[in-house]
């Protein structure tokens, strides 16, 4: 079988707000890499996301709702650590995904059934009851005139990252955040749709030793498709893949936490390679950020 393999650069993709089941459904697929879907597709395959208990995907759309003061302390007393509640120049506001709702039992459900009747009809439906339950409105976040400090937790923004699997081992370290990650358990590098051969970030240091960086992903290349050729699985055979694997992973964090990885992933005792796409990412903040702000 073909061991050839290739390298690319890291970089990365704004993926700007978009209706819920597209969305969820867009980050899903990057797990394994599949096209993006028409919207009737998307709304049976989040179903199906939902129905098989696979809730980490639904955490990538989040929602903001203005509620009334007793429906907000209804919400308090739950003290659910998914769920965040704040208060704003005299207003009340709960900023979540959908899971904790879904995932909310008898007497913790009923509390957010306010919520549940405020969304869309369409996303309505995934729970499966008839609510009319006054007290809550979903707002956009951007029109609420809120202070820049709730704005900042209350905005998440949603990046996809194409890096290596040793950048990626340290992202996913960061909490609270959503991930979609490009699966080496079902994803088959040997398929015509890869290529047929396994993708490496250039390395640091490649130019200097390009020769024994060739013959090392020359050598995991054959390996990893002699052991697809002997009969096992992607799942496997990727014991052997290193961390210089391309890989493409979706995060999705409200603008504070953006911040605070910025602030450890941009230091100079970064590692060179997360400091150089975090950096990217920053700049491209940044400019977001004063449209956001301060308007265009």
């Amino acid at each position: 079988m073909n061991a050839s393999f290739r390298l690319v650069e890291d970089s990365f993709e704004f993926y700007p707000a978009r209706d819920f089941f597209d969305h969820v459904a867009l980050c899903a697929h990057n797990c394994y890499q599949v096209s993006a879907k028409d919207h009737a597709s998307n709304v049976l395959f989040v179903g199906r996301l939902i129905a098989n208990g696979h809730l980490a995907m639904i955490e990538h759309a989040r929602f903001l709702f203005r509620l009334e003061e007793e429906a907000w302390k209804r919400l308090f007393a739950l003290q659910n650590p998914y769920v965040l509640l704040r208060q704003d120049k005299g207003r009340f506001y709960a900023s979540l995904s959908l899971r904790p709702i879904l995932e909310a039992k008898d007497e913790s459900r009923r509390a957010f059934l306010p919520l549940i009747a405020a969304l869309p009809p369409e996303i309505r439906s995934l729970f499966g009851v008839e609510v009319d339950s006054p007290g809550a409105v979903l707002v956009p976040p951007e029109s609420e005139g809120l202070e820049r400090s709730n704005l900042e937790s209350f905005v998440f923004w949603t990046y996809l990252l194409i890096t290596d699997r040793g950048v990626s081992h340290e992202l996913v370290r960061h909490r609270p955040c959503s991930f979609a990650q490009e699966s080496t358990r079902y994803c088959n590098y040997s398929k015509e749709k890869f290529d047929s051969c396994l993708t490496f970030l250039r390395p640091l240091g490649y130019e200097n030793n390009k020769a024994t960086y060739d013959a090392y992903f020359q050598e995991v290349s054959r390996t990893y498709f002699r052991l697809l050729s002997a009969g096992l699985t992607p799942q496997e055979a990727r014991s052997v893949l290193p961390n210089a694997l391309k890989t493409s992973i979706i995060v999705t964090a409200s603008l504070s936490e953006w911040d605070h990885i910025f602030a450890l992933r941009c230091s100079p005792h970064a590692h060179p390679d997360i400091r150089r796409l975090m950096e990217k990412v920053r700049k491209d903040q940044e400019e977001r950020k004063e449209a956001l702000f301060h308007g265009a």
